[in-house]
Order: structure tokens, then sequence, then C-alpha cells
């Protein structure tokens, strides 16, 4: 597994998204996936790729609700790339990681899979499948 990107889960992307241009990122289009309730964005800078997550309807529940409402604006997981997603589920897992949403297609990554696992030591993590 390869490092994919880091995400933030802030209020508002616009703001979010101003802020880190002042530091040099360059975005992509934000993207929104009804299908989990959220905006995303990708930005780059010097390699180091970042994701913003929002909820697109705060009366809808979304994956980054807790994380807003207990932390506010923070990164939350860091995503890997994954040639075999399945082997490498299986490893985490082996391992003391736990799958909390199933591998679903998103729209952020062309329709690739995704999965999120959670360990207590680490945290959240990502994997997307490779292209």
């Amino acid at each position: 597994m390869t490092i994919d990107h880091i995400g933030y889960a802030v209020k508002r992307i616009d703001r979010a998204k101003a802020a880190f241009e002042d530091l040099g990122f360059s975005f992509d289009p934000i993207v929104d996936d009804h299908d989990r309730n959220i905006r995303i964005s990708f930005g780059e800078k010097d390699g180091y790729r970042i994701e913003l997550v929002c909820p697109i309807d705060k009366t809808q529940k979304s994956p980054v609700d807790k994380y807003l409402h207990d932390i506010g604006p923070t990164p939350y997981h860091i995503c890997y790339r994954s040639t075999d997603m399945e082997g490498d589920m299986a490893y985490l897992q082996k391992n003391g990681y736990k799958v909390i949403i199933e591998p679903a297609k998103a729209i952020a990554f062309d329709n690739r899979k995704v999965v999120f696992l959670m360990n207590l030591g680490l945290g959240l993590i990502e994997i997307v499948e490779s292209e």
C-alpha cells in the first residue's frame, strides 16, 4: 500500500480551500457524493495530497459529523492506495483493524472501491483501489 492522501473534516469547503490555497495548495474541482452526503475536493502541494470533506446537507447524517461536532475542522484519516484490497484488508484485520464502512464504490475515485477501517491505537484509515 502507498499513501494517497490525508483526509480533513471541514465545516465549509470554500473557507478551507481558500486557507490551504494561501499555503500554496492547488485543488481539483469539488465533487458531491450524495450517497455519503459529503462534498470533497482534493488538493496537492509538493507531492502531498489532501482531501477536504464536508457535509452537503447538515440536516442529514454524514461520515464527518462526529469529528466536526466533537473536535471541529481536523485531519481525521489517512488513505492508502492498494493493488490488492482484499489481501490488504485481511492483513489489517488480522492486526487489530476493524472494518467500519464496508467496501463500496466512491464517485470521488471514479467509482473505484474504498473501505474504512479503525484501529484503536491508530485511528481511521481508508483504502482505495488503485487505478
